[in-house]
């Protein structure tokens, strides 16, 4: 809807110069509308019936109910499988994407819950995981069937379940299971979110690794570790800025979170080193990271620029608290970062304008010969 509201003011303002007709700009907005993947209010609304029904059927099989026979539970359970999905690929089929999509979920969702209602039933041994591990198999074989993005986002919210539940299972301790299994459901998920299109997904394998990268430094407790995931984190997001690279989508939010891990790897530093020289190398580093985000995806990205000015005024508060018994020390150090940015952004205005005005003559100069 933002992106809607933007390209809505530049048609106009586009307009209003003579740029564009009006017809033509009617026309974009219509090719915007229409494409799939926009924002829907109704297929919002269905997914949302469809999460709150999943949920309903969950709670009903916790309850366990007794007054039902087991096989009349467990055939119920069958008919809602087979019928959410059954539903979806008829929905699908005649173009009704939101619905099929949310019936999809609905059928995952009674999946599982068939799996629990049958173990609670029978008393079949196993633990929650070898549960979890076959309800995202299957989910993630649905998703592949019907190339759904809503049934890749239900996998992802599943995997982030299965990693948590893997580490408290074994204690946060250091095990072939817990170093595993994070980073091989972040890959599921994002061969998923390439599969079916729905690319935002690929934010939960963000948030997979940058948790079991977290975990691995509570293990570890190194400063070098911080170092490195500053140094990978940068690396990642200069990448995902290099003109081949950033016209995918895949590549700008592996940029975005490992700007994020460029800023884990901040925090644990400013914890380490509290003092000193150490300090002020972190705060020069913290500073020089937000700015090289914004002028190399900040003008275009409102994501990366907001994380780089967190960035930076995180920085900054948290110096000031660390040196709140030096005030000179601190205005001083206030004094020559606000100089240096100024230098910077003077230095970034009138290479701006250079490149303006050298584009305006070839753009006038095109006109012109059109």
């Amino acid at each position: 809807m933002m992106y809607r509201a933007k390209l809505k003011r530049d048609l106009d303002r586009w307009t209003d110069m003579g740029l564009i007709s009006k017809q033509a700009a009617e026309a974009m907005i219509e090719d915007h509308d229409g494409r799939a993947g926009n924002f829907n209010i109704g297929g919002v609304l269905l997914m949302l019936s469809a999460v709150l029904v999943s949920a309903a059927i969950l709670l009903l099989v916790a309850a366990n109910w007794q007054a039902i026979p087991r096989l009349v539970k467990v055939s119920c359970l069958i008919l809602l499988i087979w019928g959410f999905h059954g539903g979806a690929a008829f929905c699908l089929a005649q173009g009704r994407q939101a619905s099929g999509h949310a019936l999809l979920v609905l059928g995952a969702a009674s999946f599982g819950a068939a799996l629990s209602l049958v173990g609670q039933l029978y008393h079949l041994s196993g633990d929650l995981l070898d549960l979890v591990y076959l309800w995202i198999g299957m989910a993630s074989l649905s998703c592949v069937l019907f190339r759904s993005g809503a049934m890749a986002a239900f996998v992802g919210v599943l995997a982030l379940g299965l990693a948590a539940a893997t580490l408290d299972q074994f204690d946060f301790s250091w095990t072939p299971e817990t170093v595993w299994t994070p980073p091989l459901l972040a890959a599921l998920v994002t061969c998923l979110a390439l599969f079916t299109g729905n690319i935002r997904v690929q934010h939960i394998s963000g948030l997979l690794i940058l948790g079991w990268l977290g975990w691995i430094y509570a293990e570890v407790m190194q400063s070098g570790l911080a170092m490195v995931y500053v140094a990978l984190g940068v690396t990642a997001f200069a990448a995902s800025a290099l003109p081949l690279l950033a016209r995918y989508m895949s590549v700008q939010i592996a940029g975005f979170h490992g700007l994020l891990l460029a800023a884990m790897g901040l925090f644990i530093l400013n914890i380490d080193y509290d003092h000193g020289l150490s300090l002020a190398l972190v705060a020069v580093t913290a500073v020089g990271i937000s700015i090289v985000a914004l002028v190399l995806r900040g003008r275009h990205d409102g994501v990366v620029r907001a994380l780089a000015y967190l960035i930076f005024a995180g920085e900054i508060l948290y110096l000031s608290f660390t040196t709140i018994d030096s005030l000179l020390g601190t205005s001083g150090f206030f004094l020559i970062a606000g100089v240096i940015v100024a230098l910077l952004a003077l230095g970034v205005s009138q290479m701006e304008k250079l490149l303006g005005t050298r584009k305006r003559p070839m753009a006038v100069e095109g006109r012109g010969r059109s």
